[in-house]
């Protein structure tokens, strides 16, 4: 299956009436880490939202990263607001301390 060019799925939303998910100011603001060339060893961290399954669902991802990895340590905090972006300090604690992040949603 081919991945339309951002051009025509801008236009499918309009045409459907959605509006897309994507800040469009984001990739402005912010800029990819450069990829890790491997997380065995490393420390990651794991954002969840305060949903009632987004703490398992990032237990279980944790646990076989750890397995498969042999993660140094793995951090676990949740951010303030579900719906909102996590706040600064929440960023920059994990940027600070983790080689890695993994963020869930569930309910």
């Amino acid at each position: 299956m081919a991945i339309a060019p951002a051009a025509d799925l801008k236009a499918r939303l309009n045409d459907m009436g959605l509006l897309s998910p994507i800040d469009p100011d984001a990739y402005s603001r912010w800029s990819p880490a450069p990829r890790l060339e491997t997380i065995h060893g490393k420390v990651g961290g794991f954002l969840g939202n305060r949903k009632a399954n987004a703490s398992l669902l990032l237990q279980g991802v944790r646990e076989l990263l750890d397995k498969d990895f042999e993660l140094r340590e793995g951090i676990a905090t949740d951010k303030y607001v579900y719906s909102r972006p996590a706040a600064d300090d929440i960023i920059d604690d994990l940027a600070s301390r983790c080689d890695f992040v993994v963020t869930a949603i569930a309910d």
